[in-house]
């Protein structure tokens, strides 16, 4: 302890800010890490939406966008969406293994699933339910079924965006759930969390060194001349070697901020 004590007396108002920042930021992003990593919600799109328990109704809601998005799936398989003011379906998810194509398989009741996703009572999508794999949805005859909007952001004016076929959508339709992600959240989805611990490590150990070089500034300088020099403890570096050193501290200081936020951010 008296050790560190002098150890922090020796050190200049500069050290002492940037090692109290590195601190900072490894037991304050450690922190953040464990809450978010022992916080699961679902995937969905850039967003992670959180899921609760409404008497019967299970219910995942989070910000997508910079606005409130809401699922909320009902025991019989009944799914409705609402993003900001805009309300989508209800939709009725039906588990039949009949519908699952007798090419791919067989309907296994988990990694194959037979369904039916309907509206209104018009019948929108009947077939199979393939989990991990690139294409979810595969019709009746076994061909995959791509049920995402394509869209492209027209060079004139960023903020209209035009499907495909050159037909301007509006706001409504970009965020109309697909009907894969439909069977995705009925279907018991994994959850995943935010925070990439092994992130965390990775930077946490590029702190380490940093808080080491303000505490023991010069080391690596004397430590390329040992084999080079009788007295090393003589050899004092340049002024130039010395602002370059501080300035060095500083970069890595910012660089480990940014990537703790990414390493804190990221869904897993």
């Amino acid at each position: 302890m008296e050790k560190l004590k002098a150890k922090w007396k020796e050190m200049n108002l500069y050290q002492r800010i940037l090692l109290a920042v590195m601190l900072a930021e490894i037991f304050g992003f450690l922190i953040a890490n464990v809450i978010v990593v022992n916080r699961p919600g679902l995937a969905y799109g850039d967003a992670l939406l959180y899921p609760s328990t409404e008497g019967e109704l299970q219910v995942y809601e989070g910000k997508l966008d910079g606005e409130p998005a809401r699922f909320t799936v009902s025991p019989a398989g009944e799914i409705s969406y609402q993003w900001g003011d805009y309300s989508y379906g209800p939709w009725q998810v039906r588990v039949d293994p009949a519908a699952f194509p007798e090419t791919l398989g067989e309907h296994d009741g988990k990694y194959n699933i037979g369904l039916e996703i309907s509206q209104g009572g018009a019948v929108l999508f009947r077939g199979g339910y393939i989990s991990g794999g690139y294409f979810l949805l595969y019709g009746e005859d076994g061909e995959p079924v791509s049920d995402g909007i394509s869209f492209a952001v027209t060079g004139g004016n960023p903020n209209i965006v035009v499907s495909v076929d050159g037909r301007e959508l509006t706001q409504e339709e970009l965020y109309e759930p697909s009907l894969s992600t439909l069977a995705r959240i009925v279907l018991a989805p994994e959850l995943t969390h935010r925070g990439n611990v092994w992130l965390y490590l990775a930077v946490t150990l590029l702190a380490v060194f940093n808080c080491f070089q303000i505490c023991f500034p010069h080391f690596f300088f004397r430590l390329s001349l040992w084999s080079r020099v009788r007295n090393i403890d003589d050899v004092e570096p340049s002024d130039w070697y010395i602002a370059m050193e501080k300035l060095e501290w500083f970069i890595l200081a910012v660089v480990c901020l940014v990537l703790y936020a990414m390493s804190l951010t990221e869904i897993i």
